[in-house]
C-alpha cells in the first residue's frame, strides 16, 4: 500500500514538473517573441517635428470668453520638437467680444519672436506683447518666426508659421470664427540625425557627418 501511494505521489510530482516546464516555456516564448520586440519598438520611437504645411485649427469654446493657444518645444497646442525653442515660446490669448463673434488676440512671447502683421511687408522683433483684432486676419495672414538668439533684428535659424481666420458653421448652425495656424517652413531645416537626450532636434541640415556622429553616439551607449 505504501509503495502504491509513493508511486502515485511520484507521478503527480512528475506531471506537476512537466506542467511547470510547459508554463515556463510558454512564458519564455511570449517574452521573446512579443514583449521584447514591443519594448524595443517603443524605446526606438522618437516623436518627430511637424512637417511644413501642417495645419492646426482652433475654435474658442462657446462657453468661454477667453482661451489660450501655445507653441513650444515639448508642450503646447503645437510642439515643435526643436531644441532652440522654449516651452510656451509663443502664446496667443483670445479674448471674445461680449456680444459679437469677434476677438482681441494678445500675442506674448517667452523666446525670440519676429512678427509680420497683416498688410506689413517686413518682419520686426516682437517686444513684450502685441495685439491683433480678429477681423484683421479674416482672409489675411499674420506671420511669425520663432527661434534662438536674434542677431541684428534677424533670426539666423527659425520656424516660420502663419495665423489666419475664417467663419465656419457648427453643428447647431451657429457661425463661429475658426483660427488656422500653419507651419510654413523650418529654416535652414532640422537635423533629424542628432536628437538630444529629450528627443529634440537642432536647426541644421542632415549630412553624412551628422549621421556618423549619431551612429557613434548609439554605439557608445
Amino acid at each position: 500500500m505504501y509503495l502504491g501511494l509513493l508511486i502515485q505521489d511520484s507521478v503527480l510530482y512528475f506531471w506537476g514538473f512537466i506542467l511547470f516546464l510547459c508554463i515556463c516555456g510558454l512564458g519564455f516564448f511570449v517574452y521573446h517573441q512579443f514583449l521584447i520586440p514591443y519594448m524595443e519598438l517603443k524605446s526606438n520611437e522618437v516623436e518627430t517635428p511637424p512637417d511644413p504645411g501642417s495645419v492646426y485649427e482652433f475654435i474658442v469654446n462657446e462657453l468661454d470668453r477667453s482661451a489660450v493657444f501655445t507653441i513650444g518645444k515639448n508642450i503646447g497646442n503645437i510642439t515643435t520638437k526643436c531644441s532652440a525653442i522654449q516651452d510656451d515660446h509663443l502664446v496667443f490669448q483670445f479674448k471674445k467680444h461680449p456680444t459679437n463673434e469677434e476677438y482681441d488676440i494678445i500675442i506674448k512671447k517667452n523666446g525670440s519672436v519676429l512678427i509680420k502683421p497683416p498688410r506689413m511687408s517686413l518682419y520686426s522683433v516682437l517686444q513684450g506683447s502685441e495685439k491683433l483684432e480678429s477681423h484683421e486676419i479674416i482672409g489675411k495672414t499674420a506671420e511669425f518666426r520663432i527661434g534662438g538668439k536674434i542677431v541684428k533684428e534677424r533670426l539666423p535659424s527659425y520656424i516660420e508659421l502663419s495665423l489666419t481666420a475664417k467663419f465656419t458653421t457648427n453643428r447647431s448652425g451657429k457661425e463661429r470664427l475658426q483660427f488656422i495656424f500653419t507651419i510654413i517652413r523650418f529654416h535652414p531645416g532640422l537635423n533629424l540625425n542628432l536628437p538630444d537626450q529629450q528627443g529634440n532636434f537642432p536647426f541644421g541640415k542632415e549630412d553624412q557627418f551628422a549621421k556618423r556622429e549619431a551612429v557613434s553616439e548609439i554605439e557608445e551607449i
